[in-house]
Parts: structure tokens; sequence; C-alpha cells
């Protein structure tokens, strides 16, 4: 029986560590995401629990969202907007970086936004189809997190709302779907990237991604475009992490 135990016991342990090990690689050594904080075209920054949010002016008294949090109340969404004087109806257009439920919680309440991503995150967003992580294989959104994806995007496509001009790029990896936006010089990445408190940028979390490789890929191949292309970057803005300067961090990583 004692033998049994210590097996028991280093089983337990081991699992621990593994546990340990999988949240620090996800969580650790990250830059925090500061709520509050004001991005280049005005943009703000609006951490909802564990995720962020962005709000673009895109118009007196208009504004479009990036992501739309976690918390179906919105509640640290619609107080931002409050502050600025805004309302559910202030709100134009919400362009998800995927169709992750913590991405997408406060969707339902700006029912007169155009809603924004690319064809392989529809069903998700939808919460007709699963998602196809290490960790998130086979879960769908709940009701309470769902949405209407009311434009399908196509790659490099430009939208505009208002004054406001948002180019979409196709960043498949972490999700089918995922999507990395530049407006006002901003690249939203969303969970395609996060930024470490050393500075540098990193991959998608591998265990919530449905292909990890291909996110590094895709990483790669739009740091190639936007220099090609001479885009102007002068901020990365991942969703769970603080902000990055300039586009050197994303050009920083490799294929391998």
């Amino acid at each position: 029986m004692k033998k049994v135990l210590i097996a028991l016991g280093v089983v337990l342990l081991v699992i621990i560590a593994a546990v340990g090990a999988l949240g620090y690689s996800a969580f650790g050594g990250r830059k925090p995401f500061i709520d509050g904080a004001e991005l280049p075209g005005g943009a703000i920054a609006v951490k909802d629990g564990f995720v962020g949010l962005f709000i673009l002016p895109s118009g007196e008294k208009e504004v479009a969202l990036v992501d739309t949090g976690n918390d179906p109340t919105g509640a640290a969404l619609l107080a931002e907007l409050g502050k600025r004087g805004l309302t559910p109806d202030s709100v134009k257009a919400i362009f998800l970086t995927h169709g992750h439920g913590d991405h997408l919680g406060g969707c339902h309440l700006f029912p007169k936004a155009e809603v924004y991503a690319f064809p392989g995150d529809v069903g998700l967003a939808a919460g007709t189809e699963s998602a196809n992580g290490m960790l998130t294989k086979g879960r769908k959104n709940p009701p309470e997190k769902t949405c209407k994806v009311t434009h399908p995007l196509t790659d490099g496509e430009s939208v505009t709302v208002g004054t406001l001009t948002v180019r979409a790029f196709a960043t498949p990896g972490h999700t089918a779907g995922s999507a990395s936006y530049l407006a006002n010089e901003v690249l939203y990445l969303g969970d395609n990237a996060s930024a470490g408190d050393d500075g540098a940028l990193k991959t998608a979390v591998a265990a919530f991604s449905d292909d990890p490789d291909q996110n590094r890929r895709s990483l790669v191949a739009l740091a190639k475009k936007l220099k090609d292309e001479g885009a102007v970057v002068k901020t990365l803005a991942p969703a769970h992490t603080g902000q990055l300067d300039g586009l050197a961090p994303l050009s920083a990583i490799t294929a391998n």
C-alpha cells in the first residue's frame, strides 16, 4: 500500500509540474496589458479580466472595436464607452481577431454594428463549429458568447468605417480564421502573438492553437508583406499582453 501511495504521489507531482509548465508557457513572462493605455490614432486599450480589446475612434461620437472581450455583460467595455459619452449605438463596426469566446463575449450588446471576420471562423463565432487546439478541441462557444459575422473578409481587404480605415490580414494558425488588423499604424494581433517582458514577440500559445506551425508561418509572411509594402507600423497590439514598438519584433520571428 505504501508503494502505491508513493507512486500516486509521484504521478500527482508530475501532473502538477506539467500543469505549471503549461501555465507558465501560456501566461508567464508576458508584458502586462495596461487598461486605458492610449495607442496611436487615439485607440484605447480596455482590459476585460485576462483579455484585452480596443476602442478605435471612427468619427464624431462613433467608434469601431477590435474584439469585444470575455464578459457577456460587457461591464468594462460599456464603462469605457460611457466615459467618452458613447452608447452601444456608437459602435459601428466590430473586427474579430478570431472566434474564441473570450474575444466576442460582448458582441451581442451591439446589434447595429457590422461584424467582420475571416470565413474560417464564421462558424466558430456562431457557436456551430468547434475549436481544434490541443486544449480547445471539440469546444463550442456557449450561446452567450456567440455572434453572427455580417461581413466575411478577404485577405488584404480594406474596410472604411467613418473616418477610420482598417486593413485585414488573414493570419491562420491560432484558429483557421485568425486575423490581424492594421489601423492608424497599429497592428492588432489578437492571439496570433504576445509580447514578452523581454521585448520579444512570441508566437501563439500552442496548447490553445489549431496549428502552431501555421501560426508561425503566418506571422513570418505577414511581417514580410508589411515590410515589402512599406507599411508604417508604430505599435504591435496583442490581445493578452501589453504593446511593443514598431515592426521589428514581428520581423524577428523566423520560420523555424
